[in-house]
């Protein structure tokens, strides 16, 4: 495993403004309000060449209320897991209780873990002799940095990076299968993942929108690696807020860009909504796997038939996505999640899936033998040959003396036999027709 650095403290100290700037992205959302970042927040970095990874908190506090609490755990669980602790305080809100308490916390239980004391927001000389006060701390060497400005940031990880052992520096060959958890706000995605990796890495609550950034988790099944990305819920655009919740939409909508396989949550009692549909269409449009999952499937009163007229009623409103599965799982009793996740991976496979031209061109001219194709102008369309183009999603050429004269109904045609013919459950195709 990679080096696994933690950047922890109170709200609204920098921390995610120094985790964009030590991964050179905005994977983690920055706003001036405390609290926006609640989940641990991993993503890969990389300095001097050498690999590891970096993760986001929420604000260490004392607040009674349950996103709080919940954010509290999640530091806590955070500092267990990292192999170096960035501890950030602010130098222009001064040394406060919060600081104390958790730079005591830090020394008397984590002892064993380096930990660096980032005083954050230092962008003048006058701030930094004010800064010398977090010496009070116990952390006798403060690193004095402007994580908006970049400055002493690259002197910082120098230092980082020189303390990590070698053995866990070499690069890893990545296979994982990615799949981005999407669906509306507070259908259960969170309690999804936690179910399966049997921890609470995400925050859950009732409330909707609690997950803001898109999360990402790693885990094993059958000895195969997987990557699951849980996202913000994707709202109707007039109803998502400036700020926050913008930014959630617009990494939601980038989760689904980098999945292999998007996993839509439904809520069974709920059902199927327009936004449901919409999301399932951006995910068909960037050519990504599909796979719907009826989640809460145990609030739901069944019997012999309850699960195919829901399955039908299903597939009547996606109409031509009649192609993508559909799972009953319960995150709350774990029904059915890990086949869910085999059902998925069978998806990255099929999308994956490379036919020889040549078993291709059989199956075409069985195909125009048994039904020729026709035209509304009365020329002739005559379809000499296909193959399989493109490297990340399935691409079908077939080459034609007029393109043109190809009919809707007719690319359907060959759509729907394709698919009764080679495995592509769950992924979307295109079919391209050129002069030959």
């Amino acid at each position: 495993m990679k080096p696994l650095v933690a950047l922890v403290g109170r709200p609204n100290v920098g921390k995610s403004t120094l985790f964009n700037r030590i991964t050179r992205s905005k994977s983690a959302i920055t706003d001036s309000t405390p609290g926006v970042t609640r989940d641990r927040h991993i993503v890969q970095a990389e300095w001097q060449g050498k690999q590891f990874m970096v993760m986001d908190t929420g604000g260490y506090c004392h607040e009674k209320d349950t996103i709080s609490t919940a954010m509290l755990e999640q530091t806590l669980a955070a500092i267990r897991e990292a192999d170096v602790i960035l501890f950030m305080v602010d130098v222009r809100s001064g040394l406060t209780y919060l600081d104390l308490d958790m730079s005591n916390m830090l020394k008397k239980h984590f002892q064993d873990k380096p930990v660096y004391l980032i005083v954050n927001k230092v962008e003048s000389r006058q701030l930094a002799y004010e800064g010398e006060e977090f010496r009070k701390t116990g952390f006798s060497e403060p690193w004095f940095i402007s994580a908006r400005e970049g400055t002493g940031v690259a002197d910082l990880l120098d230092e980082i990076v020189d303390s990590f052992p070698e053995t866990c520096l070499e690069d890893e060959q990545d296979d994982t299968t990615r799949l981005a958890i999407i669906g509306r706000p507070n259908v259960g995605k969170s309690s999804f993942v936690n179910a399966l990796l049997g921890t609470n890495r995400h925050i859950v609550s009732n409330t909707p929108g609690t997950t803001r950034d898109a999360i990402d988790s790693r885990f094993k099944r059958n000895g195969k690696d997987f990557l699951l990305i849980d996202t913000a819920g994707l709202r109707k655009r007039t109803k998502i807020d400036k700020g926050i919740e913008f930014y959630s939409s617009l990494r939601t909508e980038k989760s689904i860009e980098r999945c292999d396989v998007a996993l839509l949550l439904l809520d069974a009692e709920q059902g199927l909504e327009k936004q449901d549909i919409k999301i399932i269409q951006m995910a068909a449009e960037k050519k990504k796997g599909i796979l719907i999952l009826v989640n809460k499937w145990d609030l739901i009163e069944k019997d012999s038939k309850t699960s195919k007229k829901y399955s039908d009623n299903l597939y009547a409103q996606i109409g031509n996505l009649s192609w993508i599965p559909i799972h009953f799982v319960s995150a709350l009793t774990r029904k059915n999640l890990f086949k869910a996740i085999d059902t998925a991976y069978e998806i990255s496979l099929n999308r994956q899936r490379k036919i020889s031209t040549s078993e291709l061109n059989r199956f075409l001219q069985q195909v125009l033998s048994e039904v020729p194709p026709s035209s509304k102008s009365g020329r002739e369309l005559k379809i000499k040959y296909m193959t399989q183009i493109g490297a990340h999603y399935p691409v079908f050429a077939f080459f034609c003396n007029n393109p043109d004269l190809v009919l809707n109904n007719y690319k359907r045609f060959l759509e729907k036999r394709l698919r009764q013919t080679f495995d592509f459950t769950g992924v979307p195709l295109s079919l391209r027709y050129k002069n030959k």
